[in-house]
């Protein structure tokens, strides 16, 4: 009965970060390619 009582919230972390990481898996986050400034290398210069 005391192993059950020490087992249950070792269990119910793993449970709750496993489904963090499958609600990650599921939902990806965007790319951030919509970014409105573009990279330092590709910047344009202004033509004299």
């Amino acid at each position: 009965m005391i192993l059950i009582a020490l087992l249950v919230p070792v269990l119910m972390m793993a449970l709750l970060f496993g489904m963090a990481a499958f609600e990650e898996f599921l939902f990806l986050r965007p790319t951030s390619t919509d970014d409105p400034n573009p990279p330092a290398d590709e910047a344009q210069t202004p033509s004299p």
